[in-house]
């Protein structure tokens, strides 16, 4: 499963010079290169940028560029402003003007998991899922269940639509009602106040000294403990690692609840990918629905053994 769009991000150059001119004058001295940074669902720049004075990595988007990733770096400056180091890199600059929207982020010298996916690496994600389970959310932070719902549930759709019901795998189409049922204690299962992440996925992760560090925070959410969880498992297996169910005994270990506890999500999660994969693709961001279905047959086998 490739994590990220079949296409390559902007270069450096093709950002406006005054945006290049104001991140280099955030991170200080006279610009020396740039590491890009390729994959992921954005259409923004990202990479690593050297100065002479030292280096950091950059997210930045010119203001006439694509509407959807703008909006998620704006989103992402206002969480990194308020979250502690404990959990997401230190934001040391950025700009937000009419000429475009930049963040320049402390540098993580480290790697993405998942190739393979190791116990080692599962056990150094679940230890940072602990850190976020334990962590109380800053106040201004938007709750889970006003950025999750509607999108996470979607078996009404689905049930809705025949073709998209009766292709369901794993004999869920004749399971349908109790999905349909499931799907009202949702929002009762988001409930919380620590900190959700809510796209825990391997181009999403650094580890490094055995430490997972967790990037790319537009979509955090004030909600309830562990519910990033079934939300990357299903990532996990699709990519050659462990079964989602394996995958979460590891992550119990770490003071994750039993699967049933947050049957909810997994249900809700599996109907995103199913619903989402069967979309007409976003011109910007090719490769996004295969990604979806790649997620979305583990997602559901595992749905239909917890049922």
């Amino acid at each position: 499963m490739k994590p990220g769009a079949d296409r390559l991000r902007p270069a450096w150059s093709a950002l406006p010079a005054s945006l290049r001119t104001q991140i280099v004058g955030v991170i200080g001295g006279d610009f020396v290169g740039d590491e890009p940074a390729h994959g992921g669902f954005s259409a923004s720049y990202a990479g690593v940028v050297t100065t002479t004075a030292g280096h950091a990595f950059v997210k930045a988007c010119g203001a006439d560029w694509h509407a959807d990733s703008l909006h998620f770096l704006r989103e992402e400056l206002r969480t990194l402003a308020h979250l502690p180091p404990s959990v997401a890199p230190r934001l040391r600059g950025a700009i937000d003007d009419a000429v475009g929207t930049a963040l320049v982020i402390e540098a993580i010298d480290g790697r993405h998991p998942g190739r393979p996916w190791t116990t080692e690496d599962l056990h150094s994600v679940a230890r940072a899922l602990r850190t976020l389970s334990t962590t109380p959310a800053p106040s201004a932070m938007p709750r889970a269940e006003d950025g999750m719902i509607p999108g996470f549930t979607r078996w009404h759709e689905i049930a809705a639509d025949p073709p998209l019901l009766e292709a369901l795998p794993h004999g869920l189409s004749s399971r349908v009602r109790a999905l349909l049922s499931m799907e009202d204690c949702f929002q009762d299962a988001l409930h919380g106040d620590v900190i959700v992440h809510d796209d825990v996925r391997s181009d999403n992760i650094l580890i490094s000294d055995g430490r997972a560090h967790l990037l790319d925070w537009p979509h955090a959410r004030r909600g309830a403990a562990w519910i990033d969880l079934p939300c990357l498992l299903p990532s996990v297996e699709a990519s050659g690692g462990p079964s989602c169910e394996e995958a979460w005994a590891i992550f119990e270990e770490h003071g994750a609840p039993p699967q049933v506890a947050l049957l909810p999500v997994i249900s809700a999660f599996a109907s995103f990918l199913w619903y989402q994969q069967a979309q007409p693709e976003i011109p910007q961001l090719p490769g996004l629905r295969e990604f979806q279905r790649a997620q979305a047959d583990p997602a559901l086998r595992w749905l239909a053994t917890l049922i």
